[in-house]
């Protein structure tokens, strides 16, 4: 499998970190993020990661690849087996990329309206992970697993500041303002124990 992507993306670790939980090997493609025509032309728009199966089956949104992923490699899974954990899972992951991250990407491109709320509310959500993480060591229970690949990319920047060399707006909107690292304990650990798993 061929996948384009461009430095630090968040989006890119999630494909990742999948890939190398189910032992798949991915070919990157590196892309200038300042020149994303290559991505234009294979996926007729800019955002990574975009996979390129051959054949002329290429699929964009990282959480589609990462359930295709899951198709070329059921075991060992990332989604539950039994249908309604399966739509928790499934319910999660939409929260995650429709609502969560509309304040940062807001606040990141400085369209938001009303920047105290965009902010208040990722300060806000951040009990209701801390809550996920009681008794268990994953966001959906005791296996890593789908909601903890599409969370911890994000997240992991309230413990981790982006590297000196990561200039991305959107990261350091991030880092501002998910207040985890002394505060939340479960979640930062949480994002350690999840950090130390391999990438592709």
């Amino acid at each position: 499998m061929r996948v384009l992507r461009v430095p630090f993306s968040t989006n890119v670790e999630r494909v990742a970190l999948a890939a190398a939980h189910k032992r798949i090997a991915i070919a990157w493609v590196d892309v200038d993020p300042d020149d994303r025509s290559p991505v234009v032309a294979l996926s007729g728009q800019p955002l990574v990661p975009v996979l390129d199966a051959g054949g002329g089956d290429v699929l964009i949104d990282s959480m589609a690849i990462v359930a295709r992923l899951e198709e070329v490699a059921p075991e060992p899974a990332l989604w539950p087996a039994d249908p309604a954990r399966r739509a928790e899972v499934d319910t999660f992951v939409d929260w995650f990329n429709l609502v969560w991250k509309g304040p940062p990407n807001r606040l990141a491109d400085g369209g938001s309206e009303d920047a105290e709320a965009d902010a208040a509310a990722l300060r806000g959500w951040l009990g209701r992970f801390e809550a996920l993480l009681e008794g268990r060591d994953h966001l959906m229970g005791d296996a890593f697993g789908a909601a903890d690949v599409c969370a911890f990319p994000f997240l992991r920047y309230g413990v981790q500041p982006p590297p000196p060399d990561d200039a991305d707006p959107f990261h350091h909107v991030l880092a501002e303002h998910l207040p985890i690292a002394g505060r939340l304990p479960r979640l930062e650990a949480w994002v350690h124990r999840v950090d130390a798993r391999p990438r592709a």
